[in-house]
C-alpha cells in the first residue's frame, strides 16, 4: 500500500444526529484492543491518526495533504501491524487517514469492504451488528438477487434497466440516513412532493468537508428491481455522486438498510436482498428542523441553517444567527465541553420538548423558545397533486 489519495465516503461531525447508530466491531492490533466502524463506504480497514497514534504504531509515511478528485483524503500508512478481527489473523500496514480535531468519533479507526469482502454475511443494520456464514440461507432463494459491481472497492450493485445500461446503488454503512439520492433526483421528487415535510441533518465527510443537507420522508422508493418503503431520503453530496461515476443512483445507508433482509456474497459476486415486512423503526431526526454548524473546520462560531417552515423558523430563526446558549448552557465551548457536544441530543429530544435559546443577530443578542415537533415519520409523504404547478 502506498501514501497517496483514498476514496472514503464516511459520515462523521461532532453535531452528526445518528452518532450512536452505527455498527462497531472490536479488533485487536498488536496486542492492543482496538474499535472500527463498521463502513462499506471505505475499501480497506483504516485508522485515524489519533489511532495510531492511542495504539503507539509507527508511522512509515504520514498522511497526505495533497488534495485529490471530490471524495479522496490522503493517506499515510503504519508499520506492519498484527490485526486479529472477526475470526480472521492478518498481517499488514494499516491506512492513516486525518481527521479534524473538532470530532469527537469514539473510534480508532474504520474497517472497510474491502479488507471482508471475500466472505457471506449479513447485515442485521437493527440489530447494529455483522453475522459471517458459510453458505446462503435456503429462505433467501427467492429474494431479490442483485450483482455486485466489480472493482468499485465499496460495496455496490448493480442495478439493471430494460434497454439501458445499469446503474449503481451504493451500499454505505458508514453513512447513518436512509436513501442519498444525486441532486437532480433530489429536486425531481421535491418538485412532485410539494408538501413533504423537510428537516436538516449536518456531518462532516472526508473528500466533502462540512455538509448541510435537507432530510425528508419518503413512502416508496424504487431502483430497478430494488424496492425500499417508508425510508428517510436526503440529497447526496458531492463526495456521494463523483465516487458513484455517472451511473450513480443512490446510497443506502444504515436507516435504509434497517428496512431490509441483507445478505451478500462476496466470493459470488450476488447480494440477496428481502423488504421487511415489519413496521419501520422510529427513526431519530432533527426535531428542530434547523442545524447549528460552524463556516469551516477553524471557527468557533455556530452559523444557523434552517428548513423551510420548521419549529426554528417559527420561532423567529433566521439563517445566519449565531448560536450562544441553550438554556443556561453556553454553547460557545462546543469544542471543549463533553457537555455540549454533540449539539444534536438536544434536537433529537422528544416532540413537544422547549428548548431556550440565546442567539446574536449582528450585534443583538436575544432569546427564543422553540418547541421540538415530530418531522419525519410514517405516513409523513406527501406527493403532490395532479392538478398542482410543480
Amino acid at each position: 500500500m502506498k501514501s497517496g489519495l483514498l476514496a472514503i465516503l464516511f459520515c462523521l461531525w461532532a453535531g452528526s444526529i445518528h452518532a450512536d447508530q452505527r455498527i462497531w466491531v472490536d479488533a485487536d492490533v498488536n496486542g492492543q484492543s482496538a474499535r472500527f466502524i463498521f463502513d462499506t463506504g471505505a475499501d480497506r480497514l483504516i485508522l485515524f491518526r489519533n489511532g495510531a497514534k492511542r495504539l503507539k504504531l509507527k508511522l512509515t509515511q504520514a498522511p497526505s495533504d495533497s488534495s485529490g478528485p471530490s471524495g479522496t483524503v490522503g493517506i499515510g500508512q503504519t508499520e506492519p501491524c498484527d490485526v486479529r478481527l472477526l475470526g480472521n489473523h492478518l498481517r499488514m500496514p494499516l491506512g492513516v487517514v486525518e481527521m479534524p480535531s473538532f470530532l469527537d468519533m469514539h473510534a480508532d479507526g474504520v474497517l472497510g469492504w474491502g479488507a471482508i469482502q471475500n466472505n457471506i454475511l449479513a447485515i442485521d443494520a437493527i440489530s447494529s451488528r455483522i453475522e459471517f456464514a458459510e453458505k446462503i440461507p435456503k429462505e433467501a432463494a427467492g429474494w431479490t438477487k442483485l450483482r455486485l459491481q466489480k472493482g468499485s472497492g465499496f460495496l455496490s450493485l448493480e442495478i439493471p434497466h430494460d434497454g439501458s445500461p445499469a446503474g449503481v446503488v451504493l451500499v454505505d454503512t458508514g453513512f447513518t440516513g436512509g436513501i442519498a439520492v444525486p441532486p437532480a433526483a433530489w429536486q425531481a421528487w421535491k418538485r412532485t412532493h410539494l408538501h413533504a415535510p423537510v428537516t436538516l441533518d449536518s456531518y462532516f465527510m472526508p473528500g466533502a468537508g462540512l455538509v448541510v443537507k435537507e432530510e425528508t420522508w419518503a413512502g416508496s422508493m424504487e431502483f430497478g428491481p430494488l424496492v425500499l418503503t417508508e425510508v428517510p431520503l436526503i440529497e447526496a453530496n458531492q463526495a456521494q455522486v463523483a465516487l458513484g461515476s455517472s451511473s450513480y443512483e443512490a446510497s443506502l445507508g444504515l436507516a435504509a438498510l434497517k428496512r431490509l433482509d441483507f445478505i451478500v456474497d462476496g466470493r459470488d459476486g450476488t447480494a440477496y436482498i428481502r423488504l421487511k415486512s415489519t413496521l419501520p423503526v422510529p427513526y431519530p431526526h432533527n426535531r428542530l428542523g434547523a442545524v447549528f454548524v460552524p463556516s469551516d473546520a477553524r471557527s468557533d462560531s455556530l452559523i444557523a441553517h434552517l428548513a423551510n417552515g420548521g419549529p426554528a423558523q417559527q420561532a423567529g430563526v433566521c439563517n445566519g444567527d449565531v448560536l450562544l446558549k441553550i438554556g443556561n448552557l453556553d454553547v460557545t465551548k462546543w469544542r471543549s465541553d463533553p457537555a455540549v457536544s454533540p449539539l444534536s441530543h438536544f434536537w433529537m429530544q422528544p416532540a413537544g420538548t422547549k428548548l431556550d435559546l440565546t442567539l446574536k443577530r449582528q450585534s443583538a443578542t436575544f432569546r427564543t423558545t422553540v418547541m421540538l415537533r415530530q418531522i419525519l415519520g410514517p405516513g409523513q409523504d406527501t406527493p403532490a397533486r395532479p392538478n398542482q404547478d410543480s
